[in-house]
């Protein structure tokens, strides 16, 4: 597969993960991140991937995800892609609406023909 390729393909998945997030679609969301996971939110709060499927599923309701100037860098078996991410968002317990404008970096990692991100950082602008 050509980087282009490649490229194309992480832009993709990423587009899936936003659409999964708004869905509340725990299974697309799952498939598309790693075992391995480390999530960093704009909080600095760490989750793993059992932590951030189960912080979808009972604790935030995303209202909109949406990219914006994504870059995407490939390097063998990884894809590094950075740019911004606008988000509302609900918290389930209060209904307390949020505006979120950050700056993200995601790792994605190719294990065989399957990309999986691996890690994700997230920095409030």
């Amino acid at each position: 597969m050509s980087e282009h390729a490649i490229v194309n393909n992480i832009i993709e998945l990423e587009e899936a993960r936003c659409r999964a997030l708004v869905a509340n679609d725990l299974g697309l969301l799952s498939n598309l991140v790693d075992e391995q996971l480390v999530h960093i939110h704009a909080t600095g709060k760490v989750d793993n991937k059992t932590r951030y499927l189960a912080l979808v599923e009972t604790a935030i309701r995303f209202l909109r995800v949406e990219r914006k100037d994504l870059q995407v860098r490939v390097e063998g078996e990884v894809a590094i892609a950075t740019g911004r991410l606008l988000q509302n968002i609900e918290f389930r317990s209060t209904g307390e609406r949020r505006e979120m404008d950050v700056m993200t970096t995601q790792v994605w990692l190719r294990r065989g023909d399957i990309w999986r991100q691996i890690a994700f950082q997230a920095t409030n602008l």
